[in-house]
């Protein structure tokens, strides 16, 4: 299977190794051929850059909160008389220019901060990011995903004998 790149030129495609799941030895089972559309793009770090971003704000909301001049305790009369106190005028104790007033334009809780990235920009982000584990050599691909055991320390010694990382994504059908 051959793609065309954008200056028109075939690209060959990319290929990998299928491992087992079933033991916690590593066991090579045969070659598979990747898609190149998917697993050969030009890798583009600004748009996964950007999706990264979009992940980490898509649920993130910001709890910060500041009372305003009506919601601060206190402050319903007049402090001192209109005129001849040789002070400024105010009306009120709790205006955002007295000590113990409330906050002009503070933050106002909860603030979402969810937008929709478009959704070529996620695609091409998916498959740049899938490009760059092909040629960092940190995607593996498995002959099925049935783990023999419901026990969590097979997971465990299977990535610590594989040297999988600290975390692992198993993408199922």
């Amino acid at each position: 299977m051959e793609a065309i790149n954008q200056d028109s030129t075939p690209v060959a495609a990319p290929t990998s190794l299928i491992e087992n799941l079933d033991a916690v030895v590593e066991e090579k089972l045969g070659l598979i051929e990747l898609h190149p559309d998917v697993f050969a793009t030009q890798p583009r770090v600004d748009v996964i850059q950007e999706n990264i971003e979009w992940q980490r704000k898509y649920r993130y909301v910001s709890f910060a909160h500041t009372k305003s001049r009506a919601e601060v305790r206190g402050g319903g009369r007049k402090p001192w008389p209109q005129k001849g106190g040789g002070r400024a005028r105010h009306g009120s104790l709790r205006s955002p220019l007295l000590k113990g007033g409330g906050v002009a334009h503070g933050p106002r809780s909860p603030t979402t901060h969810f937008y929709m990235l478009p959704f070529f920009k996620r695609v091409l982000g998916l498959t740049s990011t899938l490009s760059v584990k092909l040629a960092q050599d940190d995607l593996h691909v498995v002959n099925n995903a049935e783990i023999p055991s419901t026990d969590p320390e097979f997971m465990l010694d299977l990535m610590k004998e594989r040297n999988w990382g600290p975390s692992v994504l198993i993408v199922d059908k």
